[in-house]
């Protein structure tokens, strides 16, 4: 059972997020931030979340956060905050400060419940890639083979997670891992040289399921939204390129030198680059961006151009590859549209492949 420090001066609220939280975590309540912190100071176990109003006297939410990012001992604490406030600055000033999550008030507790349970998802999942990876450093000598179980594991671990998030985003990883494995095909078999080990095919397919793990971060009503971003909005739905890669780089000293968790982050961090220059995050244009960012750059917007979403109606393949092939040299490698002119066909059984799948599972 997890731990859950709820911090907020005003004891309504306190008693509200309390109730709705008591049944399935152990709770500690204060209505003092500086009480908080210096229980936090004196104490040998820390909370595994902490659930921090922004508005408060004295100390506020964010004076808090950044006190704790201080200290070796709480950095690392998950950190929810609570707000009345409507503004979405307020939100985006919480992301920027660490927070993992900002939900607003009234609390609405079986919103907050669901919200802590999506935390504690995350939390097990970290808990768990850090002990495997343990157990991985331990066994340097694992057979390769039983190296790529750990992967498939960790990987189940997440599409699991970013599909109970969003079972759009969850199906979009498996879909577009499978038009890049078409598409990487055609260009290790072209007979150019792009960098790419041959020996490594399964390993990048594996790894490219992973472009999108940094939705879990993006908050439920930016990634439900149906119609056009705020400014603010866009910029949280871009952020899930760079968390992705935090999050990797965060955990890499434990496996140095791991392909799996290099071709990752590539991928994960760099795939809505534009060869023209005007992608994101860091506007990287041609060949500085990675040659696999690249290639799923194309099968990720295939994927978003012929899959039906609530709010959309799905292309044709053929209306997908016009798109695409308009798109080279300005968003796309033209090298690799050019290796998807060649596949378009298998691209387009592929579809319909998935869509059989798709419709056979809701059967079930």
């Amino acid at each position: 059972m997890y731990t859950i420090m709820i911090i907020d001066d005003n004891d309504t609220e306190l008693l509200v997020a309390k109730r709705a939280l008591e049944k399935q975590y152990r709770i500690i309540d204060i209505n003092n931030p500086k009480a908080a912190l210096q229980r936090l100071a004196k104490s040998t176990i820390m909370p595994d979340f902490i659930l921090l109003d922004v508005a408060m006297p004295g100390i506020n939410g964010f004076d808090f956060i950044m006190r704790l990012k201080t200290s070796e001992k709480t950095k690392n604490i998950p950190v929810m905050f609570l707000s009345g406030d409507k503004e979405n600055t307020t939100e985006m000033e919480a992301y920027r400060l660490g927070g993992v999550d900002f939900i607003r008030k009234p609390i609405i507790p079986d919103l907050l419940r669901k919200r802590m349970e999506l935390q504690s998802d995350v939390l097990d999942y970290k808990s768990q890639m850090d002990t495997y990876n343990n157990q991985l450093k331990q066994t340097a000598t694992m057979q390769t083979r039983n190296a790529m179980n750990l992967e498939y594991f960790i990987i189940g671990i997440i599409t699991d997670l970013i599909s109970q998030k969003d079972p759009y985003t969850g199906m979009h990883c498996i879909c577009v891992s499978k038009y890049m494995e078409i598409l990487l095909k055609e260009m290790l078999l072209s007979g150019v040289n792009y960098g790419i080990d041959p020996n490594d095919f399964e390993l990048i397919l594996l790894s490219s399921r992973l472009h999108d793990m940094g939705k879990i971060g993006v908050p439920d009503a930016v990634l439900s939204k149906v119609g056009k971003y705020t400014d603010e909005e866009f910029a949280l739905m871009k952020s899930h390129t760079t968390m992705a890669a935090n999050a990797i780089q965060k955990y890499a000293y434990l496996l140095p030198n791991n392909k799996f968790l290099y071709y990752s982050f590539q991928m994960a961090k760099y795939h809505h680059e534009r060869v023209d220059g005007n992608g994101y995050p860091d506007r990287l244009a041609g060949a500085n961006i990675p040659i696999l960012a690249r290639i799923l750059a194309v099968a990720d917007v295939y994927d978003g151009l012929v899959a039906e979403r609530s709010y959309k109606k799905a292309k044709t393949h053929e209306e997908a590859y016009n798109i695409i092939t308009q798109g080279a040299g300005i968003q796309f490698d033209p090298q690799v549209v050019a290796a998807f002119q060649r596949v378009h066909n298998d691209l387009r059984e592929a579809t319909k492949m998935i869509a059989m799948q798709v419709q056979q599972n809701m059967a079930m």
